[in-house]
């Protein structure tokens, strides 16, 4: 057998929702936060193989460059950044806190609901403007100002972090001056959060509302932090995270800022592909997975496909069957997972949507 159904225990962050995976599964909340769940052979939470043979997924297939996660978030994630392979595997062999592996972790997210996030640095022009409306409203904000126009991002980053936690409550007081939307997103961040220097930091994001089906592809060093939704997470590997706000876990103010990149990112989203009917790609510069959305249906026929490497199949909506070359067939349901080795033509048949990751 080729075709591998897989299946795990979902982790129970305390940001995790109680409601959105049990919605995808169809199962009963148990009162429990489910966060993720994990279809990969990471020894942190590998998946299992559910057939007669059972064991895990890495004891069948050995161990997969990539990692597929479904992610449920009712709130906000640390504000994080990854750090590139070769910085990685310095600081691992030095062993430095924070870094669990040597390897870099690119991660693509794709929205199954309403997905919002905070990615990327804002162009300095509108961050600009908004903190000479905040220093005019507070002059304990002055300082902020000066050290953006002293040393661009990388200063106003290093001085949000470095601030009194006490100024997140005064920037929440002031956010009216920024406009509704931002004023809303500090405020509800606050509310979580209360006196976390992570709330200065997100006037310097960008804040994304992705619509089911469209993506963010997050590189080294890209600053962010997932807000709420249901997504399917793509990455390398790796558990290496630097933190900087809106965690009760560890934080390292110093590796973070050598980590980011402090480039405007002025369009987060990923612009899909349209390869065939019913087949989008979403193009990332990495070298560790492809991501791909399926969409079969009785008019998108997704049969003898060509992508090349090993594969994860996750479905999301609806039902869908992969078949093989070798006459296998596995259907899915929602919320429900497959490995395959898709060296050979096979096809994506059913009605329904998935996201299918290879490596």
């Amino acid at each position: 057998m080729t075709i591998l159904r897989l299946a795990n225990t979902p982790r129970d962050y305390v940001w995790g929702s109680l409601e959105l995976i049990p919605e995808l599964l169809g199962t009963e909340p148990d009162g429990n936060p489910q966060a993720e769940i994990w279809f990969g052979t990471h020894p942190a939470s590998p998946a299992k193989v559910v057939d007669e043979a059972g064991g895990t997924l890495a004891e069948r297939v050995g161990e997969l460059g990539f990692l597929v996660k479904l992610l449920a978030a009712a709130e906000p994630l640390s504000i994080q950044a990854h750090p590139t392979k070769e910085h990685a595997a310095k600081q691992f062999a030095a062993g430095h806190p924070g870094y669990a592996d040597g390897n870099h972790k690119p991660e693509l997210i794709a929205a199954i609901t309403p997905f919002r996030a905070l990615c990327g640095f804002r162009p300095v022009s509108d961050i600009t403007a908004d903190l000479n409306q905040l220093a005019a409203a507070n002059i304990e904000f002055s300082g902020w100002l000066t050290a953006l126009g002293a040393e661009g991002l990388a200063g106003a980053t290093a001085w949000a972090l470095r601030a009194n936690p006490d100024l997140s409550r005064k920037l929440n007081e002031v956010a009216q001056v920024l406009g509704s939307e931002r004023q809303q997103l500090i405020a509800s961040i606050y509310d979580l959060s209360g006196s976390d220097v992570g709330v200065l930091v997100s006037l310097l994001m960008n804040y994304v509302e992705l619509r089911p089906g469209e993506a963010l592809f997050l590189p080294a060093g890209n600053i962010h932090a997932y807000l709420s939704g249901l997504g399917v997470e793509v990455m390398a590997a790796s558990d290496n995270v630097l933190r900087g706000g809106l965690t009760q876990k560890p934080i390292d103010i110093p590796e973070l800022l050598d980590v980011l990149d402090f480039s405007e990112l002025r369009e987060p989203r990923v612009q899909t592909r349209e390869l065939i009917a019913g087949l989008f790609e979403y193009p990332t510069p990495v070298e560790d997975f492809n991501v791909y959305r399926v969409e079969p249906s009785g008019s998108n026929l997704l049969v003898d496909l060509r992508l090349s490497g090993k594969a994860i199949l996750v479905c999301t909506a609806g039902k869908i069957a992969i078949s093989t070359s070798l006459d296998e067939v596995v259907e899915l349901a929602r919320g429900e997972a497959a490995f395959f080795d898709a060296a050979n033509y096979f096809s994506i048949l059913g009605s329904g949507t998935g996201y299918l990751a290879l490596g």
